[in-house]
């Protein structure tokens, strides 16, 4: 794997939509649709929408500034799947690592019906057209969104201690970007989780599928960070380590 890099948030964070959609060239477009048939034949609950590609960086130690062209999720699927592909999808998201009180962090495992099956990661996702403002995404928007549809926490809510920007990640495998957040919440471990499986409950009720199967806790413990680092089996997103292993430093 590609070394990442993880750096401090700057204090103002842009991304911004140029309108002109990216056109591919025929034979790569062919590429991507073949993947996609063989996909959707494993996991027909793919849905082929909007994704966002990376078209521009102008980055200094005050602010960080991405412009970005819509392109759709066959394209971010098709370059997640085959690294050093012609044209890839350079996709930027957000995360949050959430901090209950009695000091653990929160991992999700994706479930098996989307395209990372069984990935460890924080929760959080790609951009939508919903969290636009004219032409800028509103990021608060997007991870204050993820944050209720995957774990059930409102951070608006009185459970909040504190929310701030606090890395962004570069570089690795595909050089997606992430903007990640901290979110610490009252709540302690054992009452984030039961939230979460209620909240998975009223979601399967309703007939939409989660998209976590499971919530863990780590402490945030030097030893317990490094054997769950050293011990766990499980495809885990790029950033995740190393950001576990920032945490033990501070």
């Amino acid at each position: 794997m590609k070394p990442i890099v993880i750096e401090t948030a700057p204090d103002n964070v842009k991304v911004k939509l140029d309108n002109r959609p990216i056109n591919l060239p025929f034979e790569i477009r062919q590429q991507h649709h073949h993947h996609w048939e063989q996909q959707i034949g494993k996991n027909p609950s793919l849905r082929n929408g909007a994704a966002y590609t990376i078209t521009k960086i102008d980055k200094n130690p005050e602010e960080l500034e991405v412009t970005v062209a819509k392109t759709d999720y066959k394209h971010y699927l098709f370059t997640l799947h085959h690294e050093d592909c012609a044209a890839p999808c350079k996709v930027i998201y957000t995360c949050a690592a959430v901090i209950t009180s009695d000091h653990h962090i929160a991992i999700g495992r994706m479930n098996e019906a989307t395209s990372t099956p069984g990935r460890l990661q924080f929760t959080g996702g790609g951009l939508d057209e919903s969290d636009l403002v004219g032409s800028i995404f509103d990021l608060e928007k997007n991870i204050c969104k993820e944050i209720k549809e995957e774990m059930g926490v409102d951070i608006h809510s009185s459970s909040t201690r504190s929310f701030l920007p606090k890395f962004i990640k570069h570089k690795g495998s595909h050089d997606f970007w992430a903007v990640m957040y901290e979110l610490s919440v009252h709540s302690t471990a054992e009452a984030l989780h039961t939230q979460f499986l209620k909240h998975n409950q009223q979601l399967i009720e309703s007939g939409q599928q989660p998209e976590f199967d499971e919530l863990l806790f780590i402490p945030l413990e030097k030893a317990a960070i490094e054997a769950f680092v050293q011990n766990e089996s499980s495809p885990m997103v790029d950033y995740l380590a190393p950001i576990l292993e920032k945490y033990t430093e501070s």
